[in-house]
């Protein structure tokens, strides 16, 4: 069947589609209308067929029948050609309008020839005949208004002046009738066509609206898949580069480290004091990128345990408290028993943003840090006496690299994305994040998170050792790089700190080189990705596989790349980003020392 019109929404004016589909629906309604009138026709004739000249009636049903044929033609034809809108308003809406035309005057032909003088029966079902196919026309063509008004004109005003001439009472209140059944039909048929045109056009407003719609969700869509791209380009870029990003500002820091230990001179001296301090500007600076992009990859999931705000306090104090002093603020952190349900890590490294934050934008007065239950929660929060936040920019403070009393860019007060990890952090860890703040009074940022207990642990003192911490003096590392920087790097530091170092680019260099030596090395470092697609898990194994599976071993990459930091927890190795600062190996080192020797024993 023909669709309810041969143009898709929004072609043409929203009037055209309207009238090309008043055309579609009489056309639609042809077979219907086809055999009501050669059904009615072959009742009339058999009413009449004892009172009239059988020729006569015969005639005019011939035609009646003739015509009805030509309809089924141009009905054919009409699907078959399967019209636009412009053609049906056009051309097809003219040959309707002939078809009805056509029937208007045969129908008004047999009113008025097929009327039998004298016979008030016949002369009744005549009239009762035409005006019920009038009346049968409302529905079939008042979408059509120019076909209706035609047909039932043609129909019922022929019988009307038929039924006045014949000068009878009877035939006088049939006219009278019919006069009235034509009004009627008239006024109902104008209203139904109103109806019928708004159905359509509120129809084609809809479709339009619905395209419109589709069409600003197809560009959103197409907008927001741009920008996931975007995203993702730069997530890829992160990842990809920052192993060679790493690699040089990795060895720098390690070269610095070991000239601070070996140079006595005071003018020398200060001058690896401030490269040392540059290289760690630049670390904090390269690291909040990072951190963006690790969590943009996805690479950091949080493991939520029972976190000690006493803990975390205790280490805040001792690592800000100087710079605090050196600032001439007070700095207060109030000691605590409350236990957080969070991860450890990602919590300390939000409260610890908010802390750096407070302290680098406070000129005078204070900085408190404190915990408090709220019900079922604690707030964790950071108070300051600094410039505060106008109120139209505390939304944007959490946007990246956005920054107060920074119009100089100065590195010393961080690139602005402390803040930006700090709310996605706090949406990673599902805990909420407040902000209160007035200008020249201070900001109070407030982190909420769930109450837990402390976790019950055996309390009895581990066995202690032989090897005082921080102590390297005959420890053996093995590091394995394919940067002979790093490894040359790598081995200053260390050696600086006593500990012997066998190094190489690859694995079977470092095995020769302690079974030349004889030696079995107390701990390996090994950089993550190698030459010739070789992995520092597979070379992990390898000296495991030789050196026993408890051999403690650092895993050192460049990358973010959410796998490899899965495949290093995966194999319960640490795994550090570049670049490494010195101070934070030389903890780890001990720890996995220590542990291993906790193990043993």
């Amino acid at each position: 069947m023909k669709p309810a019109i041969a143009t898709s929404p929004g072609t043409g004016s929203r009037e055209l589609r309207v009238r090309a589909e008043q055309v579609n629906a009489v056309y639609r309604n042809s077979p219907t209308t086809t055999i009501g009138s050669i059904a009615a026709g072959a009742s009339l004739v058999i009413m009449l067929w004892g009172a009239i000249d059988h020729a006569l009636v015969l005639a005019w049903f011939g035609v009646l029948v003739a015509h009805q044929t030509f309809r089924v033609y141009d009905f054919l034809s009409w699907r078959r050609a399967r019209p636009e809108a412009e053609q049906l308003v056009r051309r097809w809406a003219d040959r309707y309008w002939l078809a009805t035309l056509s029937a208007g005057l045969i129908w008004g032909a047999g009113s008025w020839f097929l009327v039998v003088p004298g016979s008030p029966p016949h002369q009744t079902v005549l009239a009762m005949f035409m005006v019920a196919i009038a009346g049968v026309s409302i529905g079939g063509l008042s979408a059509f208004w120019k076909g209706f008004i035609t047909l039932v004109l043609l129909m019922l005003v022929p019988l009307i002046v038929r039924m006045l001439l014949e000068g009878t009472t009877t035939s006088s209140w049939l006219a009278v009738v019919a006069a009235i059944a034509l009004g009627v039909a008239l006024s109902f048929g104008r209203t139904l066509h109103k109806v019928i045109v708004e159905s359509f056009d509120r129809r084609f407003e809809n479709a339009d609206l619905v395209e419109e719609l589709s069409r600003q969700k197809a560009l959103a869509e197409a907008a927001r898949a741009q920008a996931e791209a975007a995203n993702r380009a730069k997530t890829q870029f992160f990842a990809a580069a920052s192993h060679d990003l790493r690699q040089p500002l990795h060895a720098l820091g390690l070269f610095a480290s070991a000239l601070a230990d070996k140079i006595k001179e005071p003018d020398v001296l200060n001058v690896v004091h401030s490269i040392n301090t540059s290289v760690g500007a630049l670390e904090g600076l390269f690291n909040e990128l990072l951190d963006i992009s690790k969590i943009d990859a996805g690479a950091i999931q949080p493991v939520p345990q029972p976190v000690s705000l006493g803990s975390l306090f205790e280490r805040l104090r001792l690592d800000f408290e100087a710079e605090a002093f050196d600032k001439g603020l007070r700095l207060t952190i109030r000691s605590t028993r409350l236990w957080v349900r969070s991860d450890p890590i990602l919590l300390e490294r939000v409260v610890r943003n908010l802390v750096t934050n407070a302290l680098r934008y406070t000129k005078q007065g204070r900085v408190l840090v404190a915990a408090r239950r709220r019900g079922g929660s604690i707030a964790i929060e950071v108070w300051d006496t600094g410039i505060g936040i106008p109120p139209d920019k505390q939304g944007q403070i959490f946007e990246e690299f956005f920054q107060l009393a920074n119009p100089e860019r100065s590195s010393k007060k961080g690139l602005g994305l402390g803040l930006s990890i700090v709310r996605r952090l706090c949406q990673l860890l599902e805990h909420t994040l407040e902000l209160r703040s007035r200008v020249d009074h201070g900001t109070m940022f407030r982190l909420v998170a769930a109450v837990d207990r402390e976790p019950q642990v055996d309390q009895r003192p581990a066995k202690g050792s032989d090897r005082l911490p921080g102590n390297l003096d005959g420890i053996i590392v093995a590091v394995i790089d394919d940067e002979e920087a790093i490894v040359e790097g790598m081995r200053v530091l260390l050696t600086g700190w006593g500990a012997h170092v066998v190094g190489g680019p690859s694995a079977d260099v470092v095995l020769g080189e302690l079974t030349k030596e004889q030696m079995k090395p107390d701990l390996a470092i090994v950089d993550f990705r190698l030459q010739n697609h070789v992995t520092g898990l597979e070379v992990i194994d390898a000296l495991r596989a030789r050196y026993g599976s408890d051999l403690p071993a650092i895993l050192v990459t460049g990358s973010t790349a959410p796998e490899h930091i899965e495949q290093a927890r995966h194999h319960d190795l640490h795994l550090m980003l570049k670049p490494v600062m010195p101070a934070k190996l030389r903890t780890l080192i001990n720890f996995k020392l220590q542990q291993r020797l906790s193990i043993q024993r």
